[in-house]
């Protein structure tokens, strides 16, 4: 009876910890491209005023290049925002997914658990076919099957 509440509760920390996981590198990622972006806005915010400053001062010259150097910053900002946009999107059709996979590991593990009041013997071996199936695959596993 111990051993199938511990199975049981492998998995539920194993799913929490992978949901935190998987939060912890998207927030990581949003903060670096965002702090890029930003990075990129204030650069081309600084560089029209520049631009600005220099259209007073002198009519030809310098401010074409500035001004086009300004828009290359709005337009690489605007690209690494798009691509975040690309990106959280993909993360949330992927999160969709696993939740999908947990409740129905969930769902098992609740028919695991009722099956435990009726017939012990046989709730252990469905325990650790359970255990067995719905154990994360390690990495190098992972690989191996993507090389076949």
């Amino acid at each position: 009876m111990l051993s199938i509440m511990a199975v049981l509760a492998q998995h539920l920390f194993s799913g929490v910890e992978d949901r935190v996981e998987a939060a912890a590198s998207y927030m990581r990622r949003n903060v670096l491209v965002l702090s890029i972006a930003g990075l990129f806005l204030a650069t081309a915010y600084v560089l029209a005023i520049i631009a600005g400053s220099v259209a007073l001062s002198e009519r030809y010259g310098t401010v074409p290049a500035l001004s086009w150097l300004a828009g290359a910053f709005l337009i690489a900002a605007l690209v690494a925002i798009g691509i975040l946009s690309f990106l959280n999107r993909r993360e949330r059709r992927l999160r969709r997914i696993r939740l999908r996979q947990t409740q129905t590991r969930r769902d098992l593990m609740a028919l695991a658990t009722a099956a435990v009041t009726r017939k012990p013997l046989v709730s252990t071996g469905l325990a650790l076919a359970l255990g067995l199936l719905l154990s994360p695959s390690s990495k190098s596993r992972r690989r191996r099957k993507d090389d076949d």
